[in-house]
């Protein structure tokens, strides 16, 4: 599951989804390969770049979440502020995402939280805002002060989070982007709920759910975002 980022300023070489499909692409053919989950999306992050000769200033970049899984084991992995979420047949769950991205431009993103909380709405302010946040997490991007995302630098992958646990126990598994938050669901409280209903009615009707609810907060008050409506996307996966 690839999330691509959206430049709020334009200077991306590519389209982030035109990035994110590439890259999925060549993770599809990396994997099968062997080795670490790791490897293989370092793997496929060097052959994009080389094929299309990407550059680090100008690349889009992409969160990568991985789940792998044999009568033994399963695995996860977690580039960037995705979800890969483990239910266990006791009913507890395990959440994994990698959240180095939280710890880069505090400020600035309290500053647009702030303004959104008091009432200021998606205006050219709050743009001004997302200009400065994006500007100083691209300075932090793939450096160890910083966060790690797939763009143009391969080595990038080896820094992503990686769970291994044995295959007994596990239920079910859930890779989701960030814009899928159980907090904006009109009566979900946990991930399980969300995987449940999505068994029953569909991951669509989930993500549908969510994006009627983020339509009633329009401005951003209730749950200030960084835009009133994030891409979603929700992989279930019964294991049981």
């Amino acid at each position: 599951m690839l999330d691509g980022a959206t430049s709020v300023a334009g200077d991306r070489s590519h389209d982030p989804g035109w990035y994110a499909e590439q890259l999925a692409d060549a993770i599809e053919k990396t994997v099968p390969q062997g080795g670490s989950l790791a490897g293989a999306v370092e793997e496929a992050i060097r052959a994009v770049r080389d094929a299309h000769g990407l550059t680090a200033e100008t690349t889009p970049t992409s969160t990568v979440a991985l789940a792998r899984w044999s009568n033994d084991t399963v695995e996860t992995y977690m580039l960037g502020d995705s979800y890969g979420v483990i239910f266990y047949a006791d009913g507890t769950e395990a959440v994994h995402t990698d959240d180095r991205l939280d710890a880069v431009a505090v400020n600035e993103r309290a500053a647009y939280r702030k303004r959104l909380a008091e009432g200021h709405g998606y205006d050219k302010g709050h743009r001004a805002l997302m200009l400065d946040l994006q500007a100083e997490q691209a300075r932090r991007c793939n450096r160890p002060e910083g966060y790690w995302i797939a763009g143009a630098h391969p080595e990038a992958a080896r820094h992503g989070i990686t769970s291994v646990e044995g295959r007994a126990g596990v239920s079910a598994l859930v890779l989701a982007s960030d814009g899928v938050d159980p907090a904006r669901h009109p009566e979900a409280t946990t991930w399980h709920d969300l995987y449940d209903e999505a068994r029953q009615h569909g991951p669509a009707h989930v993500l549908q759910r969510i994006h009627e609810a983020e339509s009633t907060d329009p401005g951003g008050q209730r749950w200030p975002r960084a835009k009133l409506h994030d891409d979603k996307t929700l992989v279930c996966v019964p294991l049981a």
